[in-house]
């Protein structure tokens, strides 16, 4: 269990990393840059390991979960450049409610669990919505199509890369092939917008920050492997629904961002739904 929490703490700081290097720099080149290093660890995991590799048809689905996932991240990046972390945490809590459709139709999970916590989840997003027009943490309409577009991008990879662990492909080899994709269409958006970044200037100033935000996301992918490896599959996802609520607490705590007493209402109702819709996986 421990491994789980260090992981989630590894991965709500590692959006924090992304917000505070995002406020001065480029988001192509940022994200590319730490996918330069990510790439280069996992590939060279996957060649000193000496993995089995897999067949076309496998590497055709993890390359398609691989490609959504790189849709979400770039939503999520181009949002927190200019608005709150808090908004990430809301959203990848209403993620659980998108993936559990899945498997109220596909694995014939209980519906009626599932509804009822969809409907808080609902009560508890329109608060949050009130409750932040007047404040710092309201956004624009294309920042909430962004965000949503972030998490059934965010769910459709998870549900794909889990149909693959479950065919007993490698994470490793599902990670690198992950990183390595965010890479290659990271390299094609800087290069498009060669002549908009500084990238030799950008590239020394976010050279610390960006070899740091690489080992701590993968000391996350790790530690939750390893946690996965231990722990009952239910109660290590289970465990898993902290990382937005963590995102969240670190927004306040890093980023001084005020979270008034409607905000944490309806974020407690948002988690409270994520719980009943993620519960009904049992029943």
């Amino acid at each position: 269990m421990g491994y789980l929490f260090f992981s989630i703490l590894c991965y709500a700081l590692n959006n924090v990393l992304w917000k505070k290097s995002l406020e001065k720099g480029s988001v192509s080149l940022i994200m590319t840059y730490r996918a330069f290093f990510t790439s280069l660890i996992t590939v060279f995991g996957v060649v000193v390991l000496d993995l089995e590799w897999m067949s076309n048809a496998e590497l055709w689905r993890i390359t398609v979960g691989s490609f959504i996932g790189v849709v979400g991240l770039v939503c999520m990046l181009l949002v927190i450049k200019r608005a709150s972390l808090q908004w990430v945490g809301i959203y990848n809590l209403i993620g659980v409610f998108f993936a559990t459709i899945y498997l109220v139709f596909v694995k014939h999970i209980s519906i009626y669990v599932s509804l009822l916590g969809g409907v808080i989840i609902i009560v508890g997003f329109s608060l949050f919505l009130c409750a932040s027009r007047e404040t710092q943490l309201k956004i624009t309409l294309k920042e909430h199509v962004l965000l949503l577009l972030m998490t059934l991008s965010f769910s459709g990879a998870s549900i794909i890369q889990w149909e693959n662990l479950t065919a007993h492909i490698s994470p490793l080899l599902i990670l690198a092939n992950q990183e390595v994709m965010v890479l290659f269409l990271g390299v094609l958006w800087v290069l498009r917008q060669r002549k908009k970044i500084d990238i030799i200037g950008q590239s020394k100033i976010f050279l610390k920050p960006v070899v740091i935000m690489s080992i701590i996301i993968l000391l996350a992918q790790f530690l939750g492997l390893l946690g996965l490896k231990i722990t009952d599959p239910f109660i290590a996802s289970l465990v898993y629904l902290a990382t937005p609520l963590t995102t969240i607490v670190f927004s306040v705590i890093f980023f001084k961002e005020k979270l008034s007493w409607k905000n944490t209402v309806a974020i407690v109702l948002i988690a409270l739904g994520a719980f009943l819709v993620h519960c009904s996986e049992r029943y």
